[in-house]
């Protein structure tokens, strides 16, 4: 099933917002796979409220594939993914989810760059508007001159707008938070 992008002529500032995390396993967007998929849809003007939310255990075909490593980070079990479902129904139910949304994220790009393979794989088009929020970036533009902050990274930033994470590596708990820097970053 093709899924046909929202061509609807809304304004971009109309759209909900998709605040989307991809546990995956590794960083190989040719080689790894998509394992868990993590999303809150949101009202796309303030306060952003929820309106709703997704959390897809995705089953891997090629685990010998996988960086060990990866799976330890994001608590991959066997049993843990007993439930998981495959890639295909897991971007059908995106799909509904997120048609016409915009993606946002942090470190956007990997999300949407492994998301991109995985419809492409599966020969069907993303639901998604064509734009996209980095929330990494925002905190950067932000917090630049903040020499205590380093890396910018997801789990540094939280620390320092003391967001509490429930889950490091949960898709679904990294969506979370995401969003709570991304409405901290927006007042």
């Amino acid at each position: 099933m093709n899924i046909k992008q929202d061509k609807n002529p809304k304004e971009m500032r109309d759209r909900p917002l998709i605040f989307l995390d991809i546990e995956s396993t590794g960083l190989e967007i040719q080689k790894h796979e998509i394992i868990q998929i993590g999303a809150l849809k949101t009202d796309s003007k303030k306060p952003f409220k929820i309106v709703d939310q997704i959390n897809i255990k995705v089953k891997p075909e090629r685990i010998e594939d996988a960086d060990k490593d990866a799976l330890k980070i994001v608590g991959y079990t066997e049993a843990g993914w007993e439930n998981a479902i495959t890639l295909k129904e897991a971007l059908a139910i995106l799909d509904k989810f997120a048609l016409g949304g915009i993606i946002v994220g942090y470190n956007v790009n990997f999300d949407w760059a492994i998301l991109n393979q995985a419809y492409h794989g599966l020969g069907r088009v993303d639901p998604f508007y064509y734009h996209r929020v980095d929330v990494m970036s925002m905190a950067y533009l932000k917090f630049f001159s903040k020499k205590s902050i380093k890396r910018f990274s997801l789990g540094e930033i939280c620390t320092y707008l003391e967001i509490k994470r429930d889950a490091a590596h949960d898709a679904l708990d990294d969506a979370r938070v995401t969003y709570l820097v991304f409405k901290k970053l927006m007042k």
